[in-house]
């Protein structure tokens, strides 16, 4: 997560509007669920892998490293439809799917990859405050918003105290034993959630007295949105999609 934030702040295209590289992941994944060729999938994951690597300049470890969990998740389901349970005198047999159903469980995974793809471009380029204010822009409640930013900043804030405690009980051999260690996240695990509303409580009192009014504003450094690269960015997917569709 820590790995995800820092991308978002620190890629190429960090000053890019959101709304423009929203349209551009959500006009992949369109086009991906549309496509039903071969060809397409591959040609739109080809694309966002460049995208990220070449244009938003995201290192190959970052990128492998956001996609791990999700990936693993598609190998799974993948591997779970090309094994058919069938039942015979209450004797459960194990085999493998038909070649076709074979087909159609890669190609489900493939469509899956381009898919989680974009939503990781996405991800990687753009900061959660940005897509909020974006949202906000197009009518979602401040409400909402608000506390989605506060639900944000209470994980980073458990992930700091939990990083806290383990350094702290590692340098006081916490972690030497087996035993030792059970007892360690024991006690990590017990005042954790304390340290964590204090560190709330804390926070809330800082915005009070900065004149907190119920609203957290963020300074934009984004670049507003462009209506010609708007257009660019729809003509290349109306574009790439036209060529995955003759391509068949």
């Amino acid at each position: 997560m820590r790995a995800i934030d820092r991308c978002a702040q620190t890629n190429r295209w960090r000053h890019h509007a959101a709304g423009e590289k929203l349209l551009f992941s959500g006009g992949v994944m369109a086009a991906s669920l549309l496509s039903a060729g071969w060809t397409g999938q591959l040609m739109f994951l080809v694309v966002m892998l460049a995208t990220m690597r070449v244009g938003a300049r995201i290192a190959w470890r970052d990128i492998l490293r956001a996609a791990r969990i999700p990936f693993l998740f598609i190998t799974t389901g993948t591997v779970a439809q090309l094994i058919s349970v069938t039942a015979v005198d209450f004797v459960p047999i194990v085999s493998v799917v038909p070649g076709e159903g074979i087909e159609k469980a890669l190609f489900v995974a493939l469509r899956s990859s381009v898919c989680v793809s974009a939503l990781l471009f996405l991800a990687l380029t753009t900061p959660l405050s940005s897509i909020l204010q974006l949202f906000q822009r197009i009518g979602l409640s401040v409400e909402i918003s608000d506390i989605a930013m506060v639900m944000f900043r209470m994980i980073w804030l458990l992930l700091d105290c939990l990083d806290a405690g383990q350094q702290s009980l590692g340098a006081r051999l916490g972690y030497s034993s087996r035993r030792r260690m059970l007892r360690s996240n024991g006690l990590l695990l017990a005042s954790l959630l304390p340290r964590v509303f204090d560190r709330a409580r804390r926070m809330d009192a800082g915005l009070a007295a900065r004149g907190y009014t119920g609203r957290l504003n963020f300074i934009s450094v984004e670049r507003p949105a462009s209506g010609p690269r708007l257009l660019l960015i729809g003509a290349g997917l109306i574009g790439v999609s036209a060529m995955t569709w003759w391509l068949g």
